[in-house]
């Protein structure tokens, strides 16, 4: 478990990153907590070793660029 909560820290600090550089800290913060919602809603196979944490991404990311950098879920 630990592995695999490091994996997504790692994928959701790299995102957070680039929302960053792209837009700004704020636009950071909103990615970062609708990257936690969508995860919360994403539904994974019990007892996966590996998850791909992209779908996560690209979900979020679709926000991102459809807001012009506004961050949010209606």
């Amino acid at each position: 478990m630990a592995q695999i909560l490091a994996s997504a820290e790692r994928e959701l600090s790299a995102f957070v990153t680039a929302v960053n550089q792209l837009f700004d800290a704020e636009q950071g913060r909103k990615a970062a907590k609708n990257w936690i919602e969508e995860l919360e809603r994403t539904d994974w196979p019990s007892g996966a070793l590996v998850i791909d944490w992209r779908k996560v991404t690209i979900a979020v990311a679709s926000l991102v660029r459809r807001g012009n950098g506004q961050v949010s879920r209606s």
